[in-house]
């Protein structure tokens, strides 16, 4: 006897030897049901067969039968044809499940068989599935019941946490003897699967490699000191009576003990660093010295090739660190980059200090040889490694040299690499600037629990090298830009996960640029963080630091930010509360809702923030210290960011004169203290729910909708101050979506939303407001005394972000070519932006019907204007009309 569900009378009554339902459960093993209840019926258990009864038309039935889960149409009242079809449905459904079942039972055996262990847990972090080599792997009887706490407190294995949302994670882990390897990955639906790898046996041939290696090299020494030794004295000793030949030979010989001895010391540092004895002595040093000493050391073997080599430095380069390891990694760099300069060639050394960061120096080496291939960057530094020859890389090596120099660099603290150049191979180490006081190595730098690809855009090298050996220090895969067109087009390509701009840069506005990073569909989600103007607030970067940088806020900022983006939270909280254990309790229970939390101890810090997160919901504390919450949210609420954004204010104070002036500001809530920790989630969810519904916001901008649009006017209109109505629109935007696609022009208007929010902000006044009509249509209302500050600035701001959007040949051309509507090819210049403004001083409005039409007039006017245009009350502000 199987469960259906039916409702008609007759189906019930033909199915009577089954238990019928009336209602839908999961219970259900089939369902008769009328074709105009089946989506209903499937959208609330998609999983159940289903047969059909009563009358179809031919596309319904033909689309429900294609579907799969539909066994069968029966006419009315045709109960033996209706049993039928159940029977064949019910078959089909159990043949189903016992596919299912030996599905999962040979993906068990499968599992349990796998020579590496395996551990799956579910979305609450408990072990549902162990195989047997992962109970082999770490020790645990076979018949032991596992579970998370048992791992953690009886094994100290706990791997879950390592991984992030959406990225695996890798550890070493030592387990009683064992040495393993683990991969911990996340499952989409909720869980972790962690598989265990058994590499005890390759880390100890590692091991005796190591300590063959270092063994053999110390049993060298020995020989090559005799050698060496007899050899000086022959040469030395005997000189008179040896022939030219002789001494020739015995010269050969010597330098090639010579080049033995620097193989073998090359050996044991290897053996050394590996292990971890690779001593170091700090003391106080002259970086700029050290560098310039090396230089002058290899300047006669440079000669021999006529090789010229060059050394700037930046002033005195204090720093504290090994002064003869600091050396060998110089030297190594030199004597690589004479080997591979051709006869003739350059060689660049520069010491840059700290300038663009207090705690940062830095050593460049660059010659005009071959270039090292992108793809060998990073394997130049692995032991024994060497690229390819090339017409000038026909010297050999041991290919030890650059795997000891990154580790004496990261002995320091530093970072080395390979920077790609436009012609030939430039390499870069960092160092930390360490006050000559402290005399002990640095602090290792924690890294990035899942390595990032980052941009950095700056056209000061120093400063560049600054951030790109911290961001690698944390294991992050950096990439520099030092030209916008190459740096737009490459975060294109690329995506990367954050771009640090340098608001330095002097070959376009940077702020232009994290306009465009911001908003163009290829790079919108990438965070931005602003070094240099403070004002890059304004224009939505996520972090912004000024010079010289604090490199420990910048690498935890940047970390903070980069873990803020894995969370792929679609709604952001600031957390406004001058008391930190409220902060921390509020941002624990929002995040673990899946929101993305920013934290402000008082009311001046919570506008600045504000203005660079651009929250969703602001929950705001009343009684703060200098700016208290009533006169942060009357601030915010005059920002036109703020305007939309729902405010909970939270407060010990409960008195009704409170709740009652907060919301008069446009308080969404009062929650009063001590809350529980749903009732917040439970209001806070409400809260955005509501702005969703009510504000009809266009989906684009999040900026106020058509309805809302006419709500404001005619409140204004009824209130009959003098005010001024702006209307803005875009020339040439269909072409250009019809030519670079929709995803761009989507970009654009983004991008004119946000610009249009700036410009309000900075050119206009309080208790201005600013909507989206649709499309490229935007309206904004502030005083006539506003406006022509509000148009102009339009005009001239919009003219120097909208060029990036265009390639670089297109831009050079000033137009584009595409179709028109009538389908004739025609050329189309640069996107301007048409502004109409009206105010109600001269010809009063009653209406918002009277108002709109006026101002559709008004913007023809100024449409009718080549370039960028402002027109207010028939007179034009801004642009030239073109001749009749």
């Amino acid at each position: 006897m199987a469960i259906l569900y039916a409702v008609t009378p007759w189906v019930r009554a033909a199915l009577a030897d089954h238990e019928v339902l009336t209602e839908p459960r999961p219970t259900v093993d089939c369902a008769v049901v009328a074709a105009a209840e089946l989506a209903a019926f499937r959208g609330r258990l998609p999983g159940v067969p289903v047969v059909l009864v009563g009358k179809a038309d031919a596309a319904t039935l033909s689309a429900a039968l294609a579907d799969g889960a539909v066994f069968g149409h029966v006419a009315d009242a045709d109960a033996a044809a209706l049993r039928l079809a159940v029977a064949r449905a019910l078959a089909a459904r159990t043949q189903a499940e016992r596919r299912v079942l030996d599905e999962r039972r040979r993906m068990t055996l499968m599992v349990e068989s796998m020579a590496d262990g395996v551990i799956i847990t579910d979305d609450r972090s408990e072990v549902f599935l162990i195989n047997p080599s992962a109970r082999r792997l770490l020790g645990v009887d076979p018949g032991a019941t596992v579970t998370a706490k048992y791992l953690k407190e009886k094994l100290g294995f706990y791997p879950f946490d390592l991984v992030a949302r959406t990225h695996s994670a890798r550890e070493e882990l030592k387990v009683g003897d064992k040495t393993l390897h683990s991969i911990v990955s996340p499952v989409p639906d909720g869980g972790v699967v962690v598989v265990l790898r058994d590499i005890t046996e390759w880390k100890e041939l590692e091991q005796r490699k190591e300590e063959f290696v270092s063994v053999v090299s110390h049993e060298l020494r020995t020989p090559l000191t005799s050698i060496a030794g007899a050899l000086d004295i022959v040469l030395q000793t005997y000189v008179g009576g040896l022939s030219d030949k002789q001494r020739l030979y015995l010269s050969l010989a010597r330098d090639s003990c010579a080049k033995l001895h620097v193989i073998v010391n090359d050996l044991l540092d290897v053996a050394r660093f590996e292990q971890g004895k690779m001593s170091m002595r700090f003391s106080p040093l002259a970086l700029d010295q050290v560098v310039e000493d090396c230089v002058d050391r290899f300047r006669a073997s440079a000669e021999a090739k006529t090789i010229a080599i060059g050394f700037r430095q930046s002033g005195e380069v204090r720093i504290v660190g090994d002064g003869d390891r600091l050396a060998q990694v110089v030297n190594n760099l030199l004597s690589n980059a004479i080997k591979f300069t051709p006869d003739g060639g350059r060689i660049e050394v520069e010491v840059f200090g700290p300038g663009f960061a207090a705690t940062h120096v830095g050593v460049s080496v660059w010659n005009n040889g071959d270039p090292i291939p992108e793809a060998d960057c990073e394997r130049v530094f692995d032991k024994f490694e060497q690229v390819a020859a090339t017409t000038t890389r026909r010297v050999g090596g041991t290919g030890l040299g650059l795997a000891i120099s990154r580790a004496i660099v990261e002995g320091h603290g530093g970072k080395i690499w390979v920077e790609q150049a436009p012609i030939g191979t430039k390499f870069v180490f960092t160092l930390p600037a360490a006050p000559i006081e402290g005399l002990a190595p640095p602090e290792p730098v924690p890294v990035a629990p899942q390595a990032a690809q980052v941009l950095v855009i700056a056209d000061d090298l120093a400063g560049a090298y600054v951030m790109k050996g911290v961001l690698m220090a944390c294991g992050h895969r950096v990439q520099v830009a030092y030209d916008v067109d190459d740096a737009l087009a490459w975060a294109r390509e690329r995506k990367p996960e954050l771009v640090v701009v340098d608001l330095g840069l002097t070959a376009a506005d940077a702020a232009a640029i994290v306009e465009i990073v911001k908003h163009d569909p290829e790079t919108r989600k990438c965070t931005v963080v602003a070094v240099g103007e403070r004002s890059a607030l304004l224009h939505g970067a996520d972090a912004t630091f000024a010079k010289p940088l604090d490199v420990d806020a910048f690498r935890d900022a940047c970390a903070r930010i980069l873990c803020e983006r894995a969370r792929d939270a679609s709604l952001k909280v600031l957390v406004v509360d001058d008391d930190h254990g409220i902060r921390m309790i509020c941002r624990e229970v929002l995040e673990k809702a899946g929101y993305a939390v920013r934290e402000a101890a008082n009311g001046r810090a919570a506008l600045v923030e504000a203005k660079r997160f651009r929250p969703d919901l602001m929950l705001l504390d009343v009684m703060m210290p200098e700016l208290d919450g009533f006169a942060t949210a009357r601030a915010f609420r005059a920002d036109p960011d703020g305007q939309l954004t729902p405010v909970i204010f939270v407060s010990a104070r409960g008195q009704t004169a409170d709740k009652v002036r907060a919301f008069k500001l446009g308080a969404e809530d009062y929650l009063v203290k001590p809350f529980d920790s749903q009732e917040l989630l439970a209001r806070v969810e409400k809260a955005l729910r509501r702005r969703d519904r009510e504000l009809g916001a266009s989906p684009t901008t999040m900026l106020p909708g058509a309805n809302t649009i006419e709500a404001e006017i005619e409140r204004r209109l009824v209130e009959r101050r003098e005010l001024a109505f702006g209307y803005v629109d875009l020339d040439n935007l269909k072409a250009f979506n019809d030519y670079y696609g929709i995803a761009r022009a989507d970009g654009v208007i983004r991008q004119l939303g946000d610009l249009l929010r700036e410009v309000m902000a900075r050119a206009g006044g309080a208790g201005d407001f600013l909507g989206h009509v649709a499309g490229d249509d935007f309206v904004f209302i502030t005083t006539p005394d506003h406006v022509d500050a509000v148009g102009t600035t339009i005009c001239r701001t919009f003219d120097r972000l909208v060029p990036l959007y265009y390639s670089k040949p297109d831009r050079d051309r000033g137009y584009i070519e595409t179709w028109d509507r009538y389908g004739v090819l025609r050329r189309f210049p640069i996107m301007t932006v048409s502004v109409a403004a009206l105010t109600t001083g001269g010809a009063p409005f009653r209406t918002y019907a009277e108002l709109a039409a006026a101002a559709a007039e008004a913007k023809k006017r100024a449409k009718a204007i080549e370039g960028s245009s402002y027109v207010r009350d028939a007179w034009v502000i801004l642009g030239k009309e073109r001749a009749a």
